[in-house]
């Protein structure tokens, strides 16, 4: 199995202008997915959109929409278009998509699959002068002051939902969604207030650390990370099993970093929070810390959810 390295790098594609493709194809996230996991296409796009920026340009926001699945059998290529390159900042418009048949097949030749677009906005650093003003919120559970308080893995009612995923990660979950049974409870129930938080870092499953030597390899792995079960709190936090919805998958995303010196091989915490729903959509958000307790980044997320045919509503 590829590296997280090898699964958010990029190289330029010859005889092309900020054309790239990704060195091996996309991971599913499980094994209850047959298509790309999402967060290895946000991670693509922001690898490629850093092989066009100038030196001491750093990535503060990349949003976009996903347009459809990807394979898993297939590279991604990403193609950038240089919106705005001033001294401050530098903008970049990123079209993802694979090249092949039906995308259920290995190989290429076949029309272009568009499966995200996006934008990102880099920004150099500021002199210290300049800045006005620095705060940070905190997580809004206590931090376990020991392991004792921490599960080895996340529990989840669906077996092999991150069966792949955490082959590359570490994570240690120190909250656990209350599970709702009866209707009424659920009707009761305000999902809105739980929320799932974790201890985490990015590592190989013999707990060797990933080796990202450069800001975009990390920012590149915080972003793979970062759409890690999101677009499905708004289900489990309600007492739901994806077993019970029809249709269940991120329709858009706005990653955003508070400092660009972040790095997941090292310990961080992670809280993930639905904040209404509503016409099959739900809203959710991500944020990590780092183990002071400084919010680093924030992942808001729009999911299409939809019942099975002859449930209850979601």
């Amino acid at each position: 199995m590829p590296s997280l390295k090898e699964q958010i790098t990029v190289e330029p594609i010859n005889g092309t202008t900020d054309c790239f493709r990704s060195i091996v194809p996309p991971i599913c996230m499980g094994s209850l997915a047959d298509w790309a996991y999402g967060g290895n296409i946000q991670a693509i796009a922001v690898s490629a959109a850093y092989a066009t920026v100038s030196p001491g340009q750093h990535l503060y926001s990349i949003s976009g929409y996903f347009v459809r699945p990807a394979s898993p059998l297939l590279p991604l290529v990403c193609r950038v278009e240089r919106a705005r390159d001033t001294r401050t900042f530098q903008t970049r418009h990123l079209r993802v998509y694979q090249i092949g048949g039906n995308g259920k097949e290995e190989g290429g030749g076949g029309p272009e699959q568009l499966c995200l677009i996006a934008t990102a906005d880099f920004h150099v650093d500021e002199p210290a002068h300049t800045v006005m003003v620095e705060y940070t919120a905190s997580p809004q559970l206590p931090i376990p002051s020991v392991p004792v308080a921490e599960t080895p893995r996340e529990n989840t009612p669906e077996p092999g939902l991150y069966s792949v995923l955490d082959r590359m990660m570490a994570i240690h979950p120190h909250s656990t969604p209350k599970k709702l049974h009866r209707k009424s409870e659920r009707e009761e129930a305000d999902p809105t207030t739980i929320i799932s938080a974790e201890r985490l870092r990015l590592c190989s499953a013999t707990g060797f650390t990933e080796q990202l030597d450069t800001e975009a390899d990390r920012i590149a792995a915080l972003a793979f990370y970062m759409d890690r079960g999101l677009a499905y709190i708004p289900a489990n936090h309600f007492g739901y099993s994806l077993g019970q919805a029809s249709a269940c998958a991120t329709l858009d995303f706005a990653l955003r970093l508070v400092s660009h010196e972040i790095d997941l091989r090292e310990w961080h915490i992670g809280e993930r929070q639905t904040f209404g729903a509503g016409n099959a959509r739900a809203l959710s958000e991500g944020r990590v810390f780092s183990m002071d307790g400084r919010l680093v980044a924030s992942m808001t997320q729009t999911t299409i959810l939809r019942a099975k045919k002859g449930m209850s509503r979601i």
